[in-house]
């Protein structure tokens, strides 16, 4: 195990310099009962520099809360990783309608408690946003969790989730009741634990927790390290350029039931420098739940932009990745892909698999070696980066 200095231990919770803040810990002072009103003394602090930034420090423990950061230089942080976990987890889904949605579509607790009308949930349902202002945020020890495909709870159940009736989910007609199984295939629907619009955001040992797509990527550049990211249907969606260092990605799967995922979906944006996404050095597994899964796909075009490369990846068995690797979207088939590449993927046992039935491209190892990473992400290199 590689030894930290203490000036790493110190980076990684970002007590160098800023202000600190802490969500659970009734005996210190700046202590907040939820992580959004935290953030919200943080947005009145407004860090606008590195030496500035306020450093959220999480006990361990599950929150159950939809979260907004629209502060730049903000940090989530469990420092006590040996007493359990931090669970940010909320449970919007696409297709549906709750008491607690304002007319935009996010978490209002006045409304939550009239019950007097309801909205549609926006932006995924998202449980953590970071929006647009929020850049150079970090976030380290911390599992971002969607519920809606995960398990039913009784917030969901009291806050009136019914189907929306819009008609661009009309497709969507599983009623969702305290019984209800909704981690079959049928009751899956798009319902992401983070989405991340914030330049220059960086991961640090976190856990993304959903079905369909668990994790949106809206900014470039972002940077994921020694990271889990859990998923059956594009659960890596966006259009960032984004590298994925030594992370482990899961097949979620269904229950009673087999079907094969995709784990990216890719486009352009609008950013003219577009590198897409680097997974380096990752690993494919099943689920870690005990259900049903099957052998997937590394991704499909959102369009036919998508640039997704999977460099020196391990699977944890053959049934991981279709020979196909690939998989068509929207009328563009895989082949026609350009930006779709692979190198050096072999098994868990050191097993090289082949690659001669991929509709995606295989780069040569001179090609895979002159890849750099800091290039990838615009020339920057996180403060993660070498952890």
């Amino acid at each position: 195990m590689k030894a930290y200095t203490i000036l790493s231990i110190l980076l990684i919770v970002g007590v160098l310099s800023g202000t600190d803040l802490y969500v659970g810990y009734s005996s210190k002072s700046n202590n907040y009962a939820t992580i959004q009103k935290a953030v919200n003394k943080a947005a009145s602090i407004n860090p606008t520099s590195e030496s500035a930034r306020v450093t959220i420090h999480i006990a361990p423990g599950k929150y159950r809360e939809q979260v907004i950061v629209q502060t730049p230089y903000i940090t989530f942080t469990n420092d006590e990783t040996s007493k359990g976990t931090v669970t940010i987890t909320w449970y919007y889904g696409i297709g549906y309608k709750y008491y607690s949605a304002n007319s935009n579509g996010y978490y209002d607790s006045s409304l939550a408690s009239k019950k007097s009308s309801k909205n549609i949930a926006s932006k995924w349902g998202a449980t953590v946003q970071l929006w647009p202002n929020a850049k150079y945020f970090k976030a380290s020890n911390i599992i971002f969790e969607n519920s809606f495909n995960r398990y039913m709870t009784s917030e969901e159940i009291s806050d009136g989730v019914t189907l929306s009736g819009d008609t661009s989910a009309s497709s969507i007609t599983f009623k969702r009741t305290s019984s209800s199984d909704v981690q079959s295939r049928t009751a899956t629907e798009r319902a992401a634990a983070l989405t991340n619009e914030a330049a220059y955001s960086e991961f640090y040992a976190c856990k993304f927790y959903s079905s369909q797509d668990t994790l949106y990527t809206g900014a470039s550049p972002e940077y994921y390290r020694k990271c889990v990211i859990e998923g059956q249907t594009d659960y890596i969606f966006g259009e960032a350029n984004v590298v994925f260092d030594f992370c482990e990605l899961r097949w979620k799967g269904y229950t009673g039931t087999t079907y094969p995922g995709y784990i990216t979906a890719a486009r352009q944006g609008s950013t003219s420098s577009y590198t897409g996404y680097l997974f380096n050095k990752c690993r494919v597994y099943g689920s870690s739940s005990g259900l049903s899964t099957t052998a997937g796909y590394f991704g499909r075009p959102w369009a036919s932009t998508a640039k997704v490369m999977f460099i020196n990846t391990t699977l944890g068995d053959s049934n991981m990745i279709l020979p196909a690797g690939w998989y068509s979207m929207s009328g563009v088939n895989p082949e026609n892909v350009a930006g779709f590449k692979e190198y050096g993927t072999k098994l868990k046992d050191g097993t090289t698999v082949s690659l001669s039935s991929r509709k995606g491209h295989t780069l040569s190892a001179s090609d895979a070696a002159s890849i750099n990473k800091i290039n990838y992400m615009n020339n920057w290199t996180p403060t993660y980066y070498n952890l």
